[in-house]
């Protein structure tokens, strides 16, 4: 008991990820209910059938092995976080090296501004490659999480004082990273096996202020009933791809390098073309995003 609580200390719950994408905290669930809801990992997986997106028995299974690697190996993913993909790469390890070696490696690991596939390479022995391009914060979803765990430590009691002891960090970026963590759970998990950047999540944020959380989830979650490998380009095509039924009946196109965009109203109800700056300018941008979108895949360059 008292090794489950520490690790809960150690590892935060990724910032708006479904539980079923979190394996620390499925893990948690897990023990939580063993011997009382639950006696064996199939009658969890059963008992978990509710969830959205669902609990497959090779996740759970997956998620309580990592619960158990030692806590020098868990304490180096405090801020990159253990996702999906990072909880596959370790079983990998653990059955490769054993729990006792990657301890050993753990304890000489500095995973200071380190992404967790740059820790993954130290633990596997090899050297640490970092991003072509230095970010200067971790991703929004593990800023957002370390800022959340934070609050949860007392360490601060909000953004303001978490500026003030966080030198490195800026008011705007931590605001940003809260609201990026914040997108539908549906959405982000769209960026399960892809890395969400601040410029993904800013482009997710105004499309979401155009059409609105609940239209943005339900196309997610369409998605998501038809698994496959996307880019993050054809992520944000896939969920513009429907115009919503609101709004002007618009198209955007290419006449050289101009970009037109049309808007055409019904002549008896002109007061369709009364909206203000900030109900069109989502509306716009998000035509143009869609259109840069289907241009990059090599797609029509008229968006109806």
């Amino acid at each position: 008991m008292g090794d489950d609580k520490r690790r809960k200390e150690i590892m935060p719950p990724l910032a708006g990820m479904p539980i079923s994408r979190d394996p620390m905290a499925l893990a948690d669930l897990y023990n939580a209910g063993l011997g009382k809801n639950w006696s064996t990992q199939k009658e969890a997986v059963a008992a978990m059938a509710r969830f959205s997106p669902k609990v497959t028995r090779e996740a759970l299974n997956r998620a309580i092995g990592v619960s158990k690697l030692p806590n020098e190996v868990l304490r180096l993913f405090e801020v990159a976080g253990i996702w999906p993909h990072t909880a596959r790469v370790l079983v990998q390890l653990s059955r490769k090296y054993g729990a006792t070696v990657l301890e050993e490696r753990a304890k000489v690991i500095d995973a200071t501004g380190k992404t967790w596939s740059e820790i993954i390479a130290l633990l596997d022995g090899r050297e640490a490659v970092p991003p072509k391009r230095a970010a200067r914060y971790p991703s929004p979803l593990a800023l957002a999480a370390e800022y959340k765990q934070g609050l949860t430590d007392g360490r601060w009691t909000s953004i303001n004082s978490a500026v003030d002891m966080c030198k490195e960090w800026e008011r705007r970026t931590v605001a940003r990273a809260i609201a990026i963590s914040n997108l539908p759970p549906e959405v982000l998990e769209l960026f399960v096996y892809r890395p969400l950047t601040f410029s993904t999540g800013a482009t997710l944020l105004r499309i979401q202020k155009a059409m609105g959380a609940e239209e943005l989830a339900r196309r997610a979650a369409e998605m998501l009933k038809a698994p496959r490998r996307r880019s993050t380009d054809e992520i944000v095509a896939s969920l513009l791809r429907a115009r919503s039924n609101a709004g002007p009946n618009m198209t955007v196109r290419m006449d050289g390098t101009d970009m037109v965009i049309v808007f055409k109203v019904p002549v008896d109800d002109p007061e369709e073309l009364l909206f203000t700056a900030e109900e069109m300018g989502p509306v716009i941008e998000m035509a143009i995003m869609t259109l840069r979108a289907r241009r990059k895949s090599g797609k029509l360059k008229t968006l109806n």
